[in-house]
Formats: structure tokens, sequence, C-alpha cells
């Protein structure tokens, strides 16, 4: 805690003290009774691991046990976060608003190391005295506080240089550390005991007490984070396995759509091929090819899913006219499309040109053109437009998507996929573009999906230098409109 308060009772202003209630103190600490005691308690925080608590409620079981076993007023637990801080774990023997306090201050690895120095070693602790010259550095002492006995709040450590009223009388501004050392001698945290009830400061037996104590926190500390650590792990592999099972089936599901149509068209060619006029045989062999396009654009799906979390998918970009690229989606959706009987706004002008990787830009076209067939009723109509915006535009239409930052120069074709189907609840939409993630309202659906549709449209749009958002107001029959920006082509 860095100092924090004293049992200043047993000392008055003249720096006398009782030599009789002293004399007592340490005759109990040195009787059977008191040795039981602590190692009752020691023995309490041996066996919380076995209780299974969480791990805050088991750190202030231990910092409290230390209070009370080795007769000390405050304490309090500092643990290395990972990232070059100590911070607060658990605090014994102050107020809420103080152990706040010292939760917004924790202490650099810096500072640590410059306590944890042979000039101030005792045993295997370390105690800094008021009277240390190491409190007199500005910069190092701004680090801690002291419990203030008059007022039970923090203060400040206090840099004038004084002389202590007896060099075996413990001070409100000392200081004493008891490392928590892991098996593997790394310094998993330390506890900060003060205002000793005896008014004494610590000896060379008081320290040997503590350091059991320590010592016996530390083996529960590390084993605990181990449980938790392990049953982390446990917990994620379950979910893998969940989330892989889950994959599996809405994955080949995907894949039998098209493969059962290249199936139908090849096994019709092969049963009725010689009876067959030339148009009907090239219109099957036309489907079939479709098919196979499909096949290919869901199986990069899943293959740029992996790509994309490990290494970076290889580009091309080249001018694209955006009519050419959306109309080829519309043909392999063309037996879907005409099924159900839909009718499609094309408002693609022809000169249009983008500058992307087409065939990633075909990928993106298809997902999203399958959603929207997926997730509207048969009969109803879908929209495919296309417009020209400048970055200024863009800027201020995404303010309140998600912060961007435009980098691309000139300006942006924007695409609307359109569909007028049940839309998107406002509370559903920040789980869009995420991996593996279905919304509540399509896994009630009878569609199918393997959840990697929009994450991949979301990571190969903004890895061309475009964007990606979409606007529904959730309301059945507005329906859903997704919009993409990419880079305008000029010669």
């Amino acid at each position: 805690m860095g100092s924090e308060a004293n049992f200043v009772e047993q000392q008055n202003v003249s720096g006398n003290y009782s030599v009789a209630n002293d004399n007592k103190q340490r005759e109990y600490e040195n009787s059977p009774e008191y040795l039981r005691e602590v190692l009752q308690c020691v023995v309490e925080i041996g066996a919380s691991l076995r209780l299974q608590t969480d791990t805050d409620t088991l750190l202030k079981r231990i910092v409290t046990t230390a209070c009370k076993a080795l007769r000390f007023c405050h304490a309090a637990l500092y643990l290395n976060d990972g990232s070059g801080l100590f911070r607060v774990a658990a605090v014994s023997g102050i107020g809420a608003a103080e152990e706040t306090s010292l939760q917004e201050h924790p202490l650099p690895d810096g500072i640590v190391a410059r306590i944890v120095d042979e000039r101030y070693r005792m045993s295997d602790s370390y105690f800094l005295p008021m009277e240390a010259p190491i409190w007199r550095d500005q910069e190092f002492a701004s680090h801690f506080f002291f419990v203030d006995p008059s007022t039970e709040t923090l203060k400040p450590v206090s840099r004038a240089l004084r002389i202590p009223i007896s060099p075996a009388v413990w001070h409100v501004e000392d200081m004493l550390l008891v490392p928590l050392v892991s098996g593997d001698n790394q310094l998993l945290g330390f506890i900060t005991p003060s205002a000793p009830l005896n008014g004494q400061r610590p000896t060379i037996e008081t320290l040997a007490v503590l350091e059991l104590f320590a010592n016996q926190a530390a083996v529960v500390i590390e084993g605990a984070r181990l449980y938790n650590d392990l049953r982390g792990a446990v917990r994620q592999a379950r979910e893998s396995e969940r989330v892989k099972n889950n994959f599996l089936m809405n994955a080949s599901h995907e894949l039998r759509t098209p493969l059962t149509a290249v199936q139908g068209y090849l096994e019709l060619l092969g049963d009725y091929g010689g009876t067959l006029d030339e148009s009907s045989r090239a219109r099957f062999i036309q489907n079939a090819r479709r098919g196979c396009d499909e096949l290919v654009l869901l199986l990069g799906n899943v293959l740029d899913a992996t790509h994309l979390d490990v290494e970076k998918v290889s580009f091309r970009p080249t001018s694209v006219y955006l009519a050419h690229s959306a109309q080829l989606i519309l043909e392999i959706l063309e037996p879907i499309i005409a099924r159900e009987d839909r009718t499609v706004e094309f408002r693609i002008s022809q000169d249009l040109r983008v500058w992307v990787d087409e065939l990633r830009l075909r990928q993106i076209l298809l997902n999203l053109m399958g959603n929207a067939l997926k997730y509207s009723p048969a009969g109803s109509p879908l929209a495919l437009n296309a417009d020209c915006v400048e970055v200024e535009y863009l800027q201020q239409h995404l303010a309140g998507q998600r912060p961007v930052i435009i980098s691309t120069p000139g300006s942006f074709i924007v695409l609307t996929v359109r569909d007028w189907g049940p839309g998107i609840l406002p509370e559903e939409q920040d789980q869009l573009f995420t991996k593996f993630t279905r919304l509540e309202s399509a896994r009630k659906s009878t569609q199918q999906g393997a959840g990697l549709g929009l994450y991949l449209c979301r990571q190969l749009v903004e890895a061309m230098g475009g964007f990606i958002w979409m606007e529904s107001s959730g309301i059945p029959g507005d329906g859903s409109a997704f919009f993409i920006a990419l880079p305008r082509y000029r010669a």
C-alpha cells in the first residue's frame, strides 16, 4: 500500500512508549499460542484452493488473513499485471474510497525494482524506513501514500527529512514489502503490511513468520491462476469444438446446393444428350458451369476465412467494369431468381469502373446477393444500384457508422444491394460482419449458413481500400440495404 498507518496509541509525541506493553506483546508473539494461530491461518490459505472461490474473493481472503495472523492494521496485495505494472488486487483495513484510489495508482515495475534492492533487504523481504534517502526523491515518493491515523484517509508521503523517534519504533511512513514469488522464481506481486499492533519495526524473527505466510499465499495465487487458465482453456476448447461442428454442418449444406445443380445437369446431359437440341445442350452446360462457379466462390470463402487470420490474401487490383461483374453474378443466381419469380432492379452504368481484384469483387457480390435471396421472401424484388460519390460525402455518411480514416484519394463508387425482406433489428446490427456469427433471426429461419459471408465481405472490401456497411429499420417489409464503397478507377 505504500506506508499506510501506524498504531500510534502505543506511542506519544515525545517518543516514549509503554515498555510493559511492548514486552507483553513480544512475549505473546514468542508463545506457542501465537505460532499455532499463525500456522492455522497458513493452513486456511492453503485450503482456499479447494473452495473453488473466484480469484477476487481468494485474494481478499489472503490479505485479510495476513493482517489477522500477523497482527497488522492495514495491508495491500499487489499483483503483476504482465504489462509492466503492479496493481492493487486486494486490501484490508482501509475504506472503499481509499482502495479505489490505490487501484488508480499502480506501481511501475521500475519503481518496484528500486524497492527490491539489497540496501533495503531484510531476510527475504524489503524495508524502507521513513528516514531512507530514497523518500526524498520526488518522482519515487509520488507513487506512494499512507493512511493518516487521525482521519483514516490517504495522504501523500512527506519528503521532509526527519529523524525517527527510535530505530525500533514503526513510523507512519515506513514501508514493508514482502514478495510473493512463484515456483519458477518470478515475482508474482507483494504484500505491503503496515501499522503493526505492537508499534515496532520488523525484526528478522517477525519477517520469518511473514515470509512463511507469503510463500503459502504465493503457492495459492499461482495455483489459482493455473486453475483459471486450465478452466479457460477447457471452455475455449469446448467452444471451438461447437463452432467447428456448426461450421461443418452449415458449410456442407451451403456446398450441397451448387453440387446438386451440377450433378443434375450432368445427369440430364448423360441421359438425354443424344435427343437434346443444340440450344438445350448449351443451356445445360452453361447452368452446370454456373454451379461450378458458385462452388468455387463458396470454397474460396472457407479458404479465405483461414488465410485472413494467418496471412494476407493476395490481391491483383485492375480496372474492372462494375456492371459486367454484377451481371456475371446475376447469371450464376439466375436459376434461383427465376424459380422464385423475382425481379431485380439493375441500375449500374456500363462505364463505371473500380480499382479492385475482380475475383474478390465477384466473391463479395455473390455473398451479398445470395444473402438477399435467402433472407427475403420468394417473389419479393431485389435492387442492385451504383452511384459515384466523393470522399467528403463518404466521410460524412460513415461518421455515424464507426470510426474510419479514408486514406484512398479520389472518388468512390458506392454499390447498393437492397432487399425488401424482414430487415435486421437495430440491436442485432452490431453483430454483423463478425466471424462465425449468425443473428438470432437467421438461426430461427429455415435458411442455413456458415456465418462467414459478411465477415469475409468486410475483410476483402477493406483490404481493397473500400468500406462496407448496412442500413435497416428492422421493420418487416422495409428490408435491408448493404453498401460497398470501392475506389473508382480513373484512366
